[in-house]
């Protein structure tokens, strides 16, 4: 377990980049009226709480916000890295069988900031080479007193959930996600760059089973694949891992209607 553990780290901390995902699997809701919510931990230094609601039959709308940080010493040995950012939602659900699928669009903001080593090869896509002393470390990096960027986000996803055959409480759920980040201000130490922007696959999955009462407990995790080449890798990041634990609220009639209806 400690192997897996510190695996999951190093992968995790790979991802240090300025422009951070949201989680894409939705909670469901079922019928007019229900309102469903979620608080995930983003291993090991993120936080994301999303609440998803349907107005009228068949519709939906969502709201999430996401918090990350990482460190908390700003110098050059380590990577500080601070990113919050929100999005908004709309979109549709059905239910086919015991299986719920859903599409949605939408669209948030973001503020990161990162303060420690880069790559200095691809600091803004090789246009600038950062004129400060090597701190001596292994590999090619460069002590880079600050980074800051504001993006804009859009994304476009569907996601399914159906229930396990053998213990209908047991659900899974799967998403698939495409997003684009567009910075609209990147400032290295002060100095404005070009506005970056990207486009990734983001695939999750999860399970969820009941916790206690109103309350399910879920666990998952999600990839995201670029769909273009990264030329600023200080900003984006190469798909990385990203696993969640999390509690989520649920209607209790509509999953308990669910679980009678399955034979």
């Amino acid at each position: 377990m400690r192997h897996l553990y510190f695996g999951l780290l190093s992968v995790a901390a790979s991802g240090c980049t300025l422009y951070q995902p949201m989680l894409g699997t939705l909670p469901a809701v079922r019928k007019s009226g229900d309102v469903a919510a979620v608080v995930n931990w983003k291993f090991p230094y993120g936080a994301q709480a999303m609440a998803v609601a349907s107005p009228v039959p068949n519709v939906l709308v969502l709201a999430a916000g996401g918090l990350h940080a990482y460190n908390a010493k700003r110098d050059s040995s380590n990577n500080y890295v601070r990113n919050r950012q929100y999005e908004a939602g709309l979109g549709g659900y059905l239910t086919v069988g015991h299986t719920w699928l859903s599409a949605a669009v939408g669209a948030g903001q973001s503020r990161s900031f990162r303060y420690g080593r880069f790559k200095s090869p691809d600091l803004i896509g090789g246009a600038i080479i950062a004129p400060f002393p090597s701190s001596g470390g292994k590999g090619r990096y460069e002590p880079v007193p600050e980074l800051l960027g504001y993006y804009n986000t859009r994304f476009a996803q569907v996601t399914a959930r159906w229930p396990d055959v053998s213990h209908p409480n047991k659900e899974y759920g799967a998403s698939l996600r495409v997003n684009q980040a567009r910075f609209t201000s990147l400032m290295l130490n002060g100095v404005a760059q070009p506005h970056a922007s990207q486009y990734y696959l983001q695939a999750s999955v999860l399970v969820q089973q009941p916790l206690w009462r109103w309350l399910q407990w879920q666990a998952g995790a999600s990839w995201d694949v670029a769909l273009t080449n990264i030329s600023n890798e200080a900003a984006f990041g190469r798909a990385p891992l990203r696993v969640l634990v999390g509690v989520v609220l649920e209607p209790r009639q509509a999953r308990a209607e669910q679980s009678k209806s399955i034979p």
